[in-house]
């Protein structure tokens, strides 16, 4: 890579800070935010480490389980997801939660610090996911608890636009790895000391009004970074190929496509690190 190109790490805090605003208005994040907070069973008064927070999918539901007693630290590497994450807690209120610009593979916290250690559709970004790991368990307390998220398979039915964008020379991947599959995040858990892991895949139905709500999303995530790419003609004839080949999946009430995601919990069960 030319010295002056920006890092893996760059490009993924650039491209989440230009995606911030249209994040948040992505429901089916917070629907598995709160299902993964659910399955991992947060008690009052617990201490709680949100890795990669976003937009707080994660995070609000995790600090209503703590309430007033606990805490919930929320960290990610886009300044801009941290800014309007960090407003939208004060506007709703609440008084214990912190979110910080921090990279996961280099966590600014003592050794077992927090109980509960969460992190949702973020693994497969991670440049370094052993580190990344390792880092988690280190600042979780012995018998803390990890909860993560990811997603699993596509909706057969949308694949198309993967290869319409590939085409179109839209696609940057930022992903280091899938982890789609539930024997590869098992691997990667248990390879980085994590005990007791279940698994639990679910899906859930996205849907979207019309076509331009549906290109809105396509803007709000990692793959705008392909898109940026693209001169303004280019963009526009992408665009026009992809709402026609969505024509065919149109349905009364607009368009739906079928998300997988896999919830998975983990303890630690080393003993305190000194």
């Amino acid at each position: 890579m030319n010295k002056n190109e920006p890092s893996k790490k760059e490009l993924i805090a650039q491209t989440f800070d230009h995606a911030a605003l249209g994040y948040r208005e992505l429901s089916y994040f917070e629907q598995y935010g709160r299902r993964l907070v659910e399955l991992a069973d947060i008690p009052q008064c617990a201490q709680v480490l949100d890795v990669a927070s976003g937009r707080g999918a994660v995070l609000f539901p995790a600090a209503e389980r703590v309430r007033e007693k606990g805490r919930v630290i929320g960290i990610d590497l886009s300044e801009q997801m941290v800014s309007e994450t960090r407003a939208e807690a004060r506007q709703r209120g609440f008084k214990n939660v912190e979110l910080h610009k921090m990279d996961a593979e280099q966590l600014h916290f003592p050794n077992a610090s927090f109980d509960f250690v969460l992190c949702g559709f973020a693994l497969f970004f991670f440049p370094q996911l052993e580190r990344a790991l390792a880092e988690f368990r280190r600042v979780l307390k012995p018998h803390g608890r990890l909860a993560v998220s990811t997603w699993g398979e596509e909706d057969a039915r949308w694949t198309w636009y993967d290869t319409l964008a590939a085409d179109y020379g839209a696609v940057v991947k930022l992903r280091t790895q899938m982890l789609d599959q539930r024997s590869t995040i098992q691997a990667a858990l248990e390879h980085a000391g994590f005990t007791t892991i279940q698994i639990v895949t679910e899906q859930m139905e996205w849907r979207v009004a019309d076509e331009q709500e549906w290109w809105n999303a396509k803007w709000a995530v990692s793959g705008r970074l392909g898109l940026e790419k693209l001169d303004p003609n280019t963009l526009t004839q992408l665009r026009v190929d992809a709402f026609q080949k969505m024509q065919a999946l149109k349905q009364p009430d607009g368009f739906c496509e079928l998300l997988q995601a896999h919830l998975a919990l983990a303890n630690n069960n080393a003993q305190a690190i000194t």
